[in-house]
């Protein structure tokens, strides 16, 4: 029998606010998700009784309970090491206020979850915060928090001061500067591979993935064998993405076409998201391939997750995203599609994942330099025309790579 697809939970400003950035909505969380282990809840609908007008809330709970109950059940003793990269994230490590409207308290909730999800058992966390050159000196904004809320096993790093490096792969990074996300991600990992953590995962520095949720891809690591979890973001009813963000403005989807039609597989459609976890020791093999230190990392990570055939776990989870301080805005839409599009290419090439060589070639002789992607964005964003008609966002989405090209063409042309 077919399953239904369900409805997506599409949240509103306030949920999104409140998922992020409410002390209060979290400690309910925390109350409900504990009663629900404790009883033994599993019905979808005894949950919504605990938290009724509140969707996002009865299905996050729903992830949470069943990953609380895993890292309960665990038996041998283990220890997970858990990075993330800060480059521009003041705002968001600090709390929410009316001087600070986009705040989120990012240090002190994470380390609120891992300590709820790991309560009462003998297994340990390390969460490793590593600075990816930041302009802002957002690691020393987190150090402050930690010293004056006198967080233990929290650990700061910092890119440039790991520079320049014997081994690989970090001694493949010249310079911090060169480092969009990927350098940072890279050294926090080894880091807590080298301290001796069994699992190692990232994640970023915002709320948007209740931390919670690491107990489900532990499950699958420590219980079922498996090497690498993933989790993934479209597999839940609430909707991973807002639509106001400007990675899905309308000026985005005909380079979005450009990118399906590359027609090449990284194991889930949710590439990017970060939420990957990795037992230690097959994170120690992968590292020294690595060799990607942008903001296509994911995708140098799935390509060698991918070719290496070890056993894959593909994990939902609930995920509100979090658009007020998104990197993408600061590196600007070309520099990050600039590094997307060459990014996607060299790992098709470098894993030899069978892909559409008429997309390769549209990308390397149209989209291959800033100008070119900026044109393309200019145009694009006062709508798409064919035959004088103004394409929907599923039109563009539905176009040939005849038609994408033709149109490239078209908009590289315009004044």
């Amino acid at each position: 029998m077919n399953q239904v697809a369900q409805p997506k939970i599409i949240p509103q400003p306030k949920d999104v606010l409140r998922f992020l950035s409410s002390w209060d909505y979290r400690a309910e969380v925390f109350r409900i998700t504990d009663l629900v282990v404790a009883r033994n809840i599993v019905d979808l609908d005894a949950i919504r009784a605990l938290c009724p007008q509140d969707e996002i809330l009865v299905e996050l709970i729903s992830y949470l309970a069943r990953a609380r109950r895993h890292v309960l059940a665990l038996e041998k003793p283990l220890s997970l090491g858990v990075v993330f990269a800060v480059w521009k994230e003041v705002r968001r490590l600090q709390p929410n206020s009316d001087t600070n409207p986009t705040g989120e308290d990012a240090l002190r909730a994470k380390v609120a979850e891992l300590n709820w999800l790991f309560r009462d058992t003998p297994h340990r966390w390390g969460l490793y915060i590593v600075d990816d050159d930041c302009p802002e000196d957002s690691l020393r904004v987190a150090r402050a928090i930690a010293e004056a809320e006198a967080l233990s096993d929290v650990y700061f790093l910092r890119l440039a001061d790991a520079l320049p490096a014997p081994d690989l792969p970090m001694s493949r990074l010249k310079s911090a500067a060169l480092s969009t996300k990927g350098g940072a991600i890279h050294l926090g990992m080894l880091q807590a591979a080298c301290d001796g953590h069994d699992y190692v995962m990232y994640t970023d520095c915002d709320n948007s993935n209740h931390m919670g949720q690491a107990g489900l891809l532990l499950h699958e690591l420590a219980d079922h064998g498996k090497k690498v979890a993933l989790g993934d973001r479209r597999s839940t009813r609430v909707l991973e993405w807002q639509t106001s963000r400007e990675s899905e403005s309308y000026g985005n989807y005909v380079i979005k076409r450009v990118q399906a039609l590359l027609d090449f597989d990284l194991l889930l459609g949710d590439v990017t998201c970060p939420f990957k976890m990795f037992e230690r020791e097959y994170l120690l093999d992968m590292l020294p391939v690595m060799n990607v230190f942008d903001f296509t990392i994911d995708f140098d990570i799935l390509g060698y997750v991918k070719t290496s055939g070890a056993p894959v776990a593909i994990v939902p989870v609930v995920s509100v995203d979090s658009d007020f301080e998104t990197t993408w805005i600061s590196l600007t839409n070309v520099r990050v599609w600039l590094q997307k599009l060459q990014g996607f290419l060299y790992v098709i090439q470098k894993y030899a994942l069978p892909h559409n060589p008429e997309a390769v070639r549209l990308v390397r002789e149209k989209l291959w330099t800033a100008e070119q992607i900026r044109k393309v964005l200019s145009v694009s964003e006062n709508g798409v025309f064919r035959n004088g008609q103004k394409l929907t966002i599923d039109e563009q989405l539905g176009m040939s790579l005849a038609e994408v090209d033709a149109w490239i063409t078209h908009a590289q042309g315009q004044p």
